[in-house]
């Protein structure tokens, strides 16, 4: 079975760049940029989509955040950021998506994937110069990991440093002009160590974990709302079917609002895994988002056909269900087209029998 990465967890954890991947952790004291201090200027080569950003003007809010091509969390965030962008554009806000040269993050995969995805990175693109970027913000602040994100506030000074999922409640707050660095960032990083917990319980107690989670937004009411993918998967794994699939449709239609691929697959995945011993799955809610995210993905992501091919097994049409393996198959390579066939030779056999 072809192994995946669930969204709602990946966003937790940041991928650690392959050219910083043996880079030895700095001490607080050894730390060059932190919250509360000037924003580095900008070192940019080429502005791949959006005007060029000179300098950080008074009385604009910026935010910078540093992504590749081969990272799977910036991938799922691009929708999140884009949100962000279209929501504050009106204020004052620019989001620069900014990508640096490394062995598997090139200018022209970036240029391709910026095209590809379309008003699915519907914020500003740049390619750093050299790494100078990258090592004014990510290396001089100690971030090995990305995607990681920088709030630039109205006086140009960096407001907060962290993972975009947590960006909402900062931009929020800054573009009002309440935002307390000191206690702002405390309020994140207690915010992060309780949903660590939650995400815990989602393998281990789900139903603990809907409390947990719901006292998290309790305590903190900025962010609830921004919660509502974790909660699918709480309900999901609690067993709560008819919760789950209700909020499922929600979370459905936005994400083809969205043209988010990967989260529509998710949504899917997460309902037809034969893995998942669902007491009853909501077939047809998981055809339409995997339809609607094979269509986004011009019917060339392996992974996406496979999910849609095991909805169909589902439904009972093992014919649908192999002519849509043998696409999957046809798109991959290496290990994932090996765990591909063997799912196709599973549909095969059903089918014969």
């Amino acid at each position: 079975m072809f192994v995946r990465l669930a969204i709602a967890c990946a966003a937790l954890f940041a991928f650690v760049a392959p050219s910083q991947a043996q880079a030895p952790q700095k001490t607080q004291a050894q730390v060059a940029l932190k919250t509360g201090m000037p924003a580095p200027a900008l070192s940019i080569e080429k502005w791949v989509k959006g005007s060029p950003v000179a300098s950080f003007e008074k009385g604009k809010v910026y935010v910078l955040e540093f992504w590749a091509t081969w990272c799977g969390p910036c991938i799922a965030q691009m929708p999140h950021v884009s949100r962000l962008q279209r929501e504050y554009a009106a204020q004052n806000v620019t989001i620069i998506g900014v990508t640096s040269e490394d062995p598997e993050n090139s200018l022209a995969s970036v240029e391709a994937m910026v095209a590809d995805k379309g008003d699915g990175m519907g914020y500003t693109v740049a390619w750093d110069s050299g790494r100078k970027t990258n090592e004014a913000y990510m290396k001089a602040s100690a971030q090995r990991g990305i995607p990681c994100s920088f709030l630039v506030d109205q006086q140009g000074n960096v407001a907060y440093i962290g993972h975009p999922m947590f960006l909402d409640v900062p931009l929020k707050q800054v573009v009002a002009g309440t935002w307390d660095i000191e206690k702002g960032n405390a309020m994140i990083a207690d915010v992060q160590s309780k949903m660590s917990a939650v995400y815990k319980a989602l393998r281990s107690d789900p139903k603990a974990g809907l409390e947990k989670l719901a006292a998290i937004e309790r305590e903190y009411p900025d962010f609830a709302g921004h919660n509502d993918g974790l909660r699918f998967d709480l309900l999901l794994a609690a067993g709560e079917l008819d919760g789950a699939y209700a909020l499922g449709k929600t979370l459905v239609d936005l994400a083809i609002t969205e043209k988010n691929s990967a989260e529509l697959n998710d949504i899917a995945w997460k309902i037809v895994d034969p893995e998942a011993k669902h007491t009853r799955r909501d077939v047809e809610l998981a055809l339409r988002a995997a339809e609607r995210a094979a269509d986004f993905t011009h019917w060339k992501d392996g992974a996406i056909l496979d999910t849609l091919a095991r909805a169909y097994f589902w439904k009972g049409d093992t014919a649908k269900a192999i002519e849509i393996q043998t696409k999957a198959v046809a798109t991959a390579k290496g290990e994932m087209k090996k765990q591909l066939e063997q799912v196709l030779a599973e549909y095969q056999g059903k089918n014969t029998q």
